[in-house]
């Protein structure tokens, strides 16, 4: 398996995974992801399988609520939320067997930095560093900071990361609320902003995931970054832009449907497909017969 920075820079399909959470609330796991790491560690893994046998390249480490920030708010103590974080890690690392890249997933905190909330520049940069200090200890392709809704926020991480591993690339992915001028997050940070900071500040690579838009409409958000940078692209959406049906969160794209959206943004320039929120095993294994097959 070549490096993936080698293969970043091929110009070839890469293809991430789907939605985590749903799937493993659908093999009988716990509601809260990260419990699942030291509950249910064969729900886990059996949710990695299944997407590396619908054609996932890399997979992503059950570690997205694992930020010392947003796992407090979700009542963790410090040394419960490092056990499910070794946990987690372990489990990829076995699932991915060397054969497959692991991606190490960071989330966001949950809160808003100052002015517009109470977040802490140095309690963010030091949450995010050591998170990213443990999981360096195991055998990771790279970083991946995902649905981060503000630019700040992503640029700490970003650099909580890259000094805690400095050998290992960081994928940087926004959530977009507005296509409006080029693609706006909810904080008002464009599409073309975040593709010149990420590109300034060191990331290997950039994109979007999750948000309310549709795979269709995040090929202009993914147009509006290749115009503003040079790095490699990627692309996580929603399967459809969500809605309620009583209690329930529904995503209306099937796979086929998705697989079609999206060939908008492989068109527009991004490598690196995957789903979020809504998406399955399925959804990749359609995207791997239209971009692989």
């Amino acid at each position: 398996m070549e490096d993936l920075l080698t293969a970043l820079h091929s110009g070839r399909t890469l293809l991430l995974d789907g939605g985590m959470g749903s799937l493993m609330q659908q093999l009988g796991g716990s509601m809260k992801s990260s419990e699942n790491n030291l509950l249910h560690p064969q729900i886990v893994a059996a949710a990695h399988r299944q997407y590396l046998a619908a054609g996932s390249d890399a997979i992503i480490s059950n570690t997205f609520s694992l930020n010392g920030i947003y796992a407090a708010k979700q009542g963790l103590t410090p040394q419960e939320s490092e056990r499910s974080l070794h946990a987690a890690m372990e489990i990829a690392c076995e699932a991915a067997a060397g054969e497959h890249y692991l991606l190490a997933d960071l989330g966001p905190s949950g809160e808003l930095l100052a002015p517009f909330g109470t977040g802490d520049k140095e309690e963010y940069y030091r949450a995010y560093r050591s998170q990213a200090e443990l999981m360096a200890e195991y055998a990771v392709d790279a970083f991946i900071i995902e649905t981060v809704i503000d630019l700040n926020e992503a640029l700490i991480i970003l650099r909580a990361c890259r000094d805690a591993a400095p050998q290992l690339p960081v994928l940087l992915s926004l959530t977009f609320s507005s296509l409006k001028r080029g693609g706006c997050t909810l904080m008002g940070n464009t599409a073309a902003a975040i593709a010149a900071q990420a590109e300034e500040q060191g990331a290997a690579a950039v994109g979007a995931n999750c948000g309310d838009l549709t795979p269709e409409q995040y090929a202009q958000i993914i147009a509006a970054m290749r115009e503003a940078c040079t790095l490699p692209l990627l692309i996580q959406p929603n399967a459809g832009k969500p809605h309620r049906e009583g209690q329930q969160t529904v995503y209306p794209l099937g796979p086929e449907e998705f697989a079609s959206q999206m060939q908008a943004c492989y068109d527009a320039g991004a490598r690196l497909l995957g789903g979020c929120c809504g998406t399955t095993p399925q959804h990749i294994a359609a995207l791997a017969q239209r971009f692989k097959g």
